[in-house]
């Protein structure tokens, strides 16, 4: 299983609309593709009064809803879990894009949008990103991608 993760300097930046096309393109070659998001401000999946709600409002510390196309888990973490933790959630998988993580994690591309990101980007001072997508050139000491050749950055990823 290759592990990939999307990083940006800040938000809207463009990384769910990159990996929206990036996971198009890998799934289109047969691949498994599963995508881990990070919520920096938290998420509630459930609406007040359905069942899934009552009972974690009851206390449950795990709510699993299975459907004729879907699964969901929602567990209460004691603390953030690594991303070994998550494994066993995305095991079947080809690969895994990791989205938001922006501190750690294997493999991270930054995406860099002119006036959104910052004046330049990460990867200018940071060794560990390994790749660079923009909408404006930059002498990137890491291969840059332009922002609409999604196929080049699956076709990158897709080698490591």
């Amino acid at each position: 299983m290759k592990t990939v993760s999307f990083i940006a300097a800040s938000s809207n930046s463009g990384k769910t609309t990159l990996i929206e096309k990036v996971v198009r393109i890998l799934k289109a070659r047969g691949l498994r593709v599963a995508v881990i998001k990070h919520a920096s401000k938290g998420f509630d999946l459930d609406r007040p009064g359905k069942d899934s709600w009552r009972f974690r409002e009851a206390g449950a510390d795990t709510v699993v809803l299975v459907g004729p196309d879907s699964v969901a888990v929602m567990k209460r973490p004691v603390t953030q879990p690594a991303l070994e933790e998550l494994a066993p959630f995305v095991e079947d998988a080809d690969i895994v894009i990791r989205e938001g993580f922006k501190l750690d994690g294997p493999n991270r591309i930054e995406v860099f949008r002119s006036g959104v990101s910052g004046r330049q980007p990460l990867c200018l001072n940071d060794p560990s990103i390994i790749a660079l997508v923009s909408s404006a050139p930059f002498d990137a000491p890491v291969p840059r991608f332009d922002w609409n050749d999604a196929a080049a950055v699956a076709d990158f990823i897709a080698k490591l």
